[in-house]
């Protein structure tokens, strides 16, 4: 299935496509194991952000403006050339329209507040 016509599917057929496409592949057994870590595997945090992060993004209506907001909102955007307001511009938003989705995202995956432009900032 091509990424156009599975972007305009629910979520939980994105979710049943993926695992059909594993199981075709032969790796349900490996994704299993990678959603699911055990309490004492070394790498459960992470895993375990790794997950949250992709049922994030997954159940996100505009993957492309959700991905922007994961930049934004981690601080990985400071290694880019793209402000706030270039963000906001990019998906017709006005830059507090942007910035209220970074503060949501980061309070649904908690993470730490960071210091960032606010709407009236130039």
């Amino acid at each position: 299935m091509n990424g156009f016509h599975r972007a305009h599917l629910p979520t939980n057929a994105i979710v049943a496509d993926a695992m059909a496409e594993c199981a075709d592949a032969g790796l349900l057994e490996e994704l299993r194991a990678a959603l699911n870590p055990g309490r004492d595997c070394p790498q459960g945090d992470a895993l375990q952000a790794v997950r949250d992060l992709v049922y994030e993004l997954a159940g996100a209506s505009n993957r492309d403006l959700a991905v922007d907001v994961l930049i934004y909102a981690t601080g990985v955007a400071e290694f880019d050339l793209t402000s706030l307001r270039e963000y906001a511009c990019k998906h017709g938003l006005s830059p507090e329209g942007f910035r209220q989705h970074v503060l949501k995202m980061q309070r649904r995956l908690g993470l730490a507040p960071r210091p960032m432009q606010h709407a009236d900032a130039s």
